[in-house]
């Protein structure tokens, strides 16, 4: 056992330790929003980071001193994540599965909307995966 232990707080969790959560398309967004975050509250902690309804959604404990500032950053980033393609991240919107009603939503490209229908890329683990 250490003589120190280190808190469990003393290095909360960031982006950077959650972008494996998302495509590797939403990554720049993320790493310029991490930055932002930082810029402004340095010892901020990520609750959660996913992709949820095919659009980004981030969780950060706010200080009480945050007001509006960190929810503007966020909504930001996630706003600007539905229009990016979350495989590659050329311009894309929130689609389906083959333009279907309901199923599985995700934010695509034009080109990566008809691999990712045609079930030849998919998601794991942060990175794209091709199939045959």
């Amino acid at each position: 056992m250490s003589d120190n232990p280190t808190p469990p707080d003393a290095h909360p969790a960031q982006i950077p330790a959650r972008r494996h959560a998302v495509g590797p398309g939403w990554r720049p967004l993320l790493e310029r929003l991490h930055e932002q975050i930082r810029a402004v509250f340095p010892g901020y902690r990520l609750l959660d980071l996913k992709e949820k309804f095919g659009g980004l959604r981030v969780y950060v404990d706010r200080p009480a001193s945050s007001g509006d500032a960190l929810r503007t950053l966020i909504a930001s980033a996630e706003t600007e994540a539905e229009r990016t393609c979350e495989f590659c991240g050329a311009p894309g919107r929130i689609r389906t599965r083959d333009d279907q009603p309901g199923g599985w939503r995700k934010a695509v490209c034009s080109t990566c909307h008809s691999a990712w229908s045609a079930r030849r890329i998919m998601i794991v683990c942060g990175e794209v995966h091709t199939r045959g």
